[in-house]
């Protein structure tokens, strides 16, 4: 191999070893452009994940109070709530009956 030689391939070598450069240099860039895309998105839709669970929690929150609201106000009959502070509410006339369970007895037993 003679100098001549030598300085051929070194400068055919030099003129690729710069477009690679060349390309590698455009190639991070492109990467790095790319991954600060899929940064902002991944931020963008953390943003939105948060920002839907926090109004679901909050609806959860709201049925749940509605709705303790509303049996609390219906489950206490109103004219038990209605009456004075020294007389006690209406009874109806089936409540005051006594409920009396009749157990039949066996006649094969002796009473003691």
């Amino acid at each position: 191999m003679t100098t001549s030689d030598k300085e051929y391939f070194d400068a055919r070598f030099k003129n690729s070893e710069d477009k690679i450069a060349e390309t590698r240099a455009a190639l991070e860039a492109r990467i790095d452009t790319r991954f600060n895309e899929l940064r902002a998105e991944l931020h963008q839709t953390i943003a939105n994940t948060v920002k839907w669970c926090a109004g679901i929690v909050a609806t959860g929150l709201l049925l749940y109070t509605t709705m303790l609201a509303f049996l609390m106000n219906n489950s206490v009959p109103r004219t038990a709530l209605l009456a004075p502070a020294g007389q006690t509410a209406p009874v109806a006339a089936s409540a005051l009956q006594p409920i009396v369970i009749v157990i039949p007895l066996k006649s094969s037993r002796s009473l003691p």
